[in-house]
């Protein structure tokens, strides 16, 4: 495993943007820029780069550390970047396709379907520790309060919790847990559908949606999951009673991140490189930054 260490380039406010709407102040959007090769940093005031930092390959999933830094996944270089925003990025070499993210403790959890494992690094020296073996085609991973890891293996269209295999729907590339621990949300890109079960497994219910959705993610206060459709060029605002409301955003979502307060939800346009703001109470989108290339994950801070 190779560590080496690049110099950022940070750039102030030269992207194009169109905004309907500028009340968004107080937080700061980090945008994974695919296409563009980098991790841009916008204030959702504005819609203007604050920071737009090189990271050397295509960054797919971000996930915040504990120190402060961000590390971006790099599955084509099989690169781990870690991300300083004084402007240092450190790029650890670690093979493979490296993708979803997520922290146990001190480990970062890495899913890689070119070896069918989730694979483990030490926050401390980003040694690599013994992987967990997987099922086909490991995507995303997140972790539950009492240790137990839920994997979403689109492969086998199946999500594991635990020791437990459920069957899903056809396809899922994202799986999200509320800020209780206690549900569990995943969606089959192909087939389309929406799962929430409980932390044992359990099925609470399920929505058919359409549109090929590729990422969910839970609302701060956990009543809403917020559901990227990304044939459909619209976000799903799933309630936990199962009614849906349909936002349309710019080009292809992909992307997804609440405010702290969760008044707002920012999808991402993997296509065009914009960003939507969504009044999530009003289920009304209200402006649109174009920030990048090909906007990707997303983290507000």
């Amino acid at each position: 495993m190779a560590i080496a260490l690049l110099t950022a380039l940070l750039v102030v406010s030269p992207f194009p943007r169109e905004v309907a709407a500028r009340s968004m102040d107080g937080h700061e959007i980090v945008v994974a820029d695919l296409r563009g090769h980098a991790v841009l940093l916008i204030d959702a005031g504005t819609g203007d780069a604050v920071k737009r930092i090189a990271v050397g390959g295509g960054p797919h999933e971000l996930l915040a550390l504990p120190d402060g830094r961000i590390v971006a996944s790099l599955e084509q270089a099989g690169v781990l970047a870690l991300i300083d925003f004084d402007g240092v990025v450190e790029a650890i070499e670690v093979g493979g396709t490296p993708h979803g993210l997520a922290l146990d403790g001190e480990t970062l959890l890495v899913t890689d379907r070119a070896t069918n494992e989730l694979r483990r690094f030490a926050l401390v020296d980003w040694q690599e520790l013994a992987p967990i073996k997987t099922g086909d085609w490991p995507h995303a991973v997140a972790v539950l309060p009492d240790g137990r890891l839920a994997i979403a293996e689109a492969g086998s269209s199946m999500l594991t919790v635990g020791e437990i295999s459920l069957e899903v729907s056809e396809l899922p590339e994202t799986v999200a847990i509320d800020p209780t621990g206690g549900r569990i949300a995943t969606a089959g890109a192909v087939g389309g559908v929406l799962h929430v079960f409980d932390s044992e497994g359990g099925l609470l219910f399920e929505v058919t949606l359409g549109g090929r959705p590729v990422r969910v993610l839970f609302s701060p206060d956990g009543g809403t999951i917020a559901v990227a459709l990304s044939a459909a060029h619209e976000v799903a605002l799933v309630q936990l009673d199962g009614g849906v409301r349909r936002v349309a955003v710019s080009g292809v979502p992909d992307g997804l991140a609440f405010s702290s307060d969760g008044g707002w939800l920012y999808a991402s346009d993997v296509y065009q490189g914009a960003l939507t703001a969504i009044d999530v109470e009003a289920g009304v989108a209200t402006a649109t930054f174009v920030v990048g290339e090909s906007s990707g994950a997303l983290l507000v801070r």
